[in-house]
């Protein structure tokens, strides 16, 4: 029994210290290939050159990307909540639900080129919403809403019936329990899932080239602007052979964002184990 626990606990260890080095190890190589491209000129001009993207920066695309992020985060953490609360707390029929759980596990499972043509299909044609922010952060939307829905109904699943209970037997309806206990109770949980699925929607290039992504374009001013994006940029850059140190260097960038949102996403965790409220 000791051995085994032995065991585990070196092979616990040994896969933790491996995939911390391998992420190490990957920042690392990609930024020394980028051969000190990585400078605050370069995050902060313009693509320049000829090819577009030869010389100057990526600030158009850093722009872009947390933007459009920033409309799926939104979109989907909106409709994936109230989701997650009619099917764990409003859904009386079980076979309603499973149906409902079929359709979410569906569409987890489309690949995002087909969501990216459904986009351009349906939002930039049908809907004529035109190759804009709007257009490819609603596609990311619908991406990501499987993965926070799962995980927020997985959540309020878990709440105490006790608290249930106690709040109904006060008299309090569901809806006031829901959005004034429950919501507060489960703020930072929610956060953190919505953050986690934020950093999967910004690598994704495949949706936005086909709903409002270009390969030059100013920051946008509205919405309904087309923009740039770093997976874009980056495959663009490599894709056509237009500078592989930029292209290193985008892809340094775009891999620390994306970093930086799942360390936000765990900083719930990482507070509690501190003892912070």
């Amino acid at each position: 029994m000791k051995a085994s626990n032995v065991t585990l606990r070196c092979w616990t260890i040994l896969s933790t210290v491996l995939s911390l080095g391998l992420l190490v190890f990957i920042l690392g190589f990609v930024y020394i290939k980028a051969q000190g491209v990585v400078t605050l000129n370069f995050i902060l001009a313009k693509p320049a050159g000829f090819p577009v993207g030869s010389a100057g920066g990526i600030w158009p695309a850093i722009a872009g990307s947390l933007l459009v992020t920033l409309i799926a985060a939104l979109s989907a953490g909106i409709l994936a909540f109230f989701t997650a609360v009619y099917m764990v707390f409003y859904c009386r029929s079980p076979r309603f639900s499973l149906l409902l759980n079929l359709i979410i596990q569906c569409i987890a499972g489309i690949p995002s080129i087909v969501l990216g043509l459904f986009g351009y299909a349906f939002l930039v044609i049908k809907l004529e919403l035109g190759l804009s922010l709007l257009a490819s952060g609603l596609t990311l939307a619908i991406m990501i809403f499987p993965f926070i829905q799962i995980r927020l109904q997985k959540l309020f699943q878990e709440t105490s019936q006790q608290l249930l209970d106690a709040a109904a037997s006060l008299g309090v309806s569901q809806a006031y329990t829901i959005f004034n206990l429950l919501l507060p109770l489960y703020r930072k949980q929610i956060l953190s899932i919505v953050a986690l699925a934020s950093g999967f929607a910004m690598g994704a290039a495949a949706p936005v080239m086909l709903t409002g992504c270009m390969m030059n374009a100013p920051v946008p001013k509205s919405i309904t602007s087309p923009f740039m994006s770093l997976p874009y940029h980056l495959y663009v850059l490599i894709g056509q052979g237009i500078s592989l140190e930029n292209a290193y260097g985008t892809a340094f960038i775009l891999m620390s964002l994306v970093l930086g949102l799942n360390l936000l996403a765990a900083l719930p965790t990482i507070l509690r184990m501190r003892g912070k409220p």
